[in-house]
């Protein structure tokens, strides 16, 4: 008697854990929902905080970076405190649970902030791209 049970427990089971295999009706579009998406402002990537304070005195930049950490803002401010035309850079991450970094920028009197700034970044994208050839090549080797 135990065996009867025991079987019609299982069918039960398996009966209970078949899925139903109709595809789901597919969700009607509408244009005004179409439109609504291509109407989506891309994400800023970098924002000058006060805009009106740098075309005022350009040697002097704060900068708002989102989707940025500590892995990038320590890199720039590394590169742009070897640079001569630089007198103060400094970052800060706000909250750690925030996605961004404030950055500080301030060069010498008549040199614009926003340029030497392009300068480190330019840097920074030349010395990650020889880490990167360098780890590619050092891989391509040790796997062959």
């Amino acid at each position: 008697m135990g065996r009867k049970s025991e079987k019609s427990t299982e069918v039960a089971t398996e009966e209970a854990m078949e899925v139903d295999e109709t595809p789901a009706p597919a969700t009607e579009t509408t244009e005004v929902e179409e439109e609504e998406d291509l109407n989506v402002p891309a994400k800023k990537k970098m924002e000058i905080l006060d805009p009106t304070s740098f075309e005022q005195d350009p040697s002097n930049l704060t900068l708002i970076m989102y989707e940025e950490d500590h892995t990038i803002g320590n890199s720039i401010k590394h590169i742009l405190s070897r640079m001569d035309e630089v007198e103060f850079c400094g970052y800060n991450v706000p909250h750690p649970l925030e996605d961004k970094i404030l950055f500080r920028v301030q060069t010498k009197d008549g040199i614009n902030a926003l340029e030497v700034l392009a300068k480190a970044f330019e840097s920074v994208e030349k010395i990650f791209s020889t880490i990167r050839g360098k780890f590619e090549d050092s891989y391509a080797t040790s796997s062959s």
